[in-house]
């Protein structure tokens, strides 16, 4: 999955995000490319489980982690038809600061991206050759 990795950069080379990643939810449960250094490359398959699983009400309650890190799910439409998307907040630890991040859906991946912007869309993060690929359409 290494042709991933140019899609991630370019998303970090303009300034869209601080940090993103590409990771597979069906059959291939790993990261396929992310930010160097970035809290997304540690994504376990067991957080992948958790965003993309049957069970669309206990992260509400019991949060999730992406990365170790700990997160608040804001919205979730990942299984919403044309919307695809879920709002993620991570959680201040030893008084960092907190993050905005936006999941998206598609094929057989899903993006992540992460930024302090509050309701950073999905679809915004969707160029792919300068062009909006728009709302969130399968990128396979």
């Amino acid at each position: 999955m290494a042709g991933w990795q140019s899609y991630v950069d370019n998303l970090m080379c303009d300034g869209c995000c601080q940090e993103a990643a590409i990771v597979g939810y069906c059959d291939a449960k790993y990261v396929w490319a992310a930010t160097a250094g970035g809290v997304f490359q540690s994504i376990t398959p067991v957080e992948i489980d958790m965003i993309v699983g049957k069970d669309r009400e206990g992260f509400f309650t019991n949060g999730l982690t992406l990365g170790a890190k700990k997160c608040s799910v804001i919205r979730d439409s990942l299984y919403v038809d044309g919307d695809c998307t879920m709002d993620i907040r991570t959680k201040s630890q030893g008084g960092e600061p907190t993050y905005n991040v936006a999941v998206g859906r598609a094929g057989r991946g899903t993006l992540l991206g992460k930024r302090e912007m509050i309701r950073i869309r999905v679809l915004d993060l969707g160029l792919c050759n300068g062009k909006r690929r728009g709302p969130w359409r399968r990128i396979e």
